[in-house]
């Protein structure tokens, strides 16, 4: 986007981009036009977004619990932000530019905005800012900040029987303005690129929730159980039944069941979907005296360690999932083969690439692939290069019998492949 000024259609090697909305990639772009195009550049927002998203779990807090949100002396925000913010999945994902880590600030203004509207005497402006906060959502990563909010939200209405016509109508009125917020950008990149509206909510959304069509399906229904039990530590341990007996403790264990139910009927699942419900965790887990009297010493222990492992793994974690020392072969030499298959790391193998190498590429040179499509390379073609990590080469190369005598050469941690001629 940056390269070629264009900030309505996100391209990959030339190619419109349909896979993600725009806020994040505008983010992204803005980082690069002041700071560079380098990798903290592209880092940079998705920590930006992670900051927010620890001071608004903080806020929210304050929002549900009121003149309660005070534990063993503490304000209850500062200690959920703490717990939010050394999480363990939080934290590593905010090390990563994923566009989930921007969903999560998005949905925790709109719950507490929604929550506040419940009172009667609430000004028309929460549930706008409110639909705001879901449209930016939307341009984020498509519904499902809206669904996250939109189940945990309704279902806490109708199991307190607390659901009345004044607050239906504040519900649609916080839809029309998500839509009016997020519309703009949306029928916009549909007239650049007619399709999109239909493939990305369509095959992105129903058929990705309804069917494995999607390259995150076929995961167990509980799938997310034990990554949130394990990416809820150290403070998911706190969480007590007595801290959900309130109304906001009742909204605090029905957001992220109902949110949980939602995401494990979906067949397409991934590690980050399950981001946006990590904050009411650390809410629960905040309410605990025993949480609230050992916050400041474990959170900063926590942080110590986070970061101890992030500063002596994270280079040797970094290559080992991306492509930098494939992309560092490619750009001495200077040129690329005339395609070239990397397994999952494709978009790395591209940003790493020398601009002026990248400028020279067509737009179905470079593919990716997973390991289990490999047997479907039938035949593979002859003028192609497949490039796959070393330590997997001969169980992948077992279902290409084809390439048993290719020609291999050991590049970093990746084995380049081509048939023999």
């Amino acid at each position: 986007m940056v390269e070629r000024g264009d900030f309505i259609v996100p391209r990959f090697v030339g190619r419109a981009f349909f896979d993600k909305p725009i806020l994040f990639f505008w983010a992204q772009a803005a980082s690069m036009r002041v700071f560079g195009m380098s990798t903290a550049a592209a880092r940079l927002p998705g920590m930006v977004f992670a900051l927010l998203g620890i001071a608004t779990t903080g806020w929210l807090a304050r929002v549900l619990l009121g003149n309660a949100g005070r534990t063993s002396g503490r304000p209850i925000g500062w200690v959920a932000a703490g717990c939010y913010a050394t999480m363990l999945l939080p934290f590593l994902l905010a090390q990563a530019p994923v566009h989930d880590i921007a969903v999560v600030p998005f949905t925790n203004v709109a719950i507490g905005l929604l929550w506040r509207s419940r009172d009667p005497r609430c000004a028309i402006r929460d549930p706008i800012l409110a639909g705001c906060a879901l449209g930016l959502s939307i341009l984020t990563k498509g519904l499902e900040g809206i669904a996250i909010v939109g189940v945990g939200y309704a279902t806490y209405l109708l199991v307190t029987r607390t659901l009345t016509r004044r607050l239906v109508l504040l519900g649609i009125l916080v839809i029309a303005v998500a839509v009016l917020v997020a519309l703009p950008w949306y029928l916009a990149m549909d007239a650049r690129e007619p399709g999109y509206l239909r493939y990305y909510f369509l095959n992105r959304h129903l058929l990705g929730f309804t069917t494995e069509t999607q390259r995150h399906g076929g995961q167990d229904w509980w799938y997310y159980i034990p990554l949130l039990i394990a990416g809820g530590l150290p403070w998911i341990v706190y969480v007590r039944r007595r801290a959900l007996s309130d109304a906001a403790g009742k909204f605090l264990w029905i957001w992220p069941v109902a949110s949980l139910v939602l995401l494990s009927l979906s067949n397409s699942k991934a590690v980050t979907y399950v981001l946006p419900v990590m904050p009411a965790i650390a809410i629960v887990a905040s309410r605990s005296d025993t949480a609230a009297r050992r916050w400041r010493p474990v959170a900063i222990a926590m942080a110590v360690v986070y970061v101890t492992a992030l500063i002596t793994a994270g280079p040797s974690l970094a290559r080992s999932h991306s492509a930098i020392d494939l992309t560092e072969y490619f750009n001495n030499a200077e040129q690329l083969p005339s395609r070239l298959f990397v397994m999952e790391y494709r978009v790395s193998f591209v940003y790493y690439l020398r601009p002026d190498v990248r400028a020279r590429m067509h737009r179905d040179q470079i593919e990716s692939f997973l390991g289990a499509e490999l047997a479907t390379m039938q035949p593979f073609p002859k003028d192609a290069v497949l490039a796959l990590p070393a330590d997997l080469a001969d169980a992948r190369l077992a279902r290409l019998p084809q390439l048993a005598n290719a020609h291999r050469k050991q590049v970093g941690r990746y084995l380049l492949i081509s048939p023999a001629r």
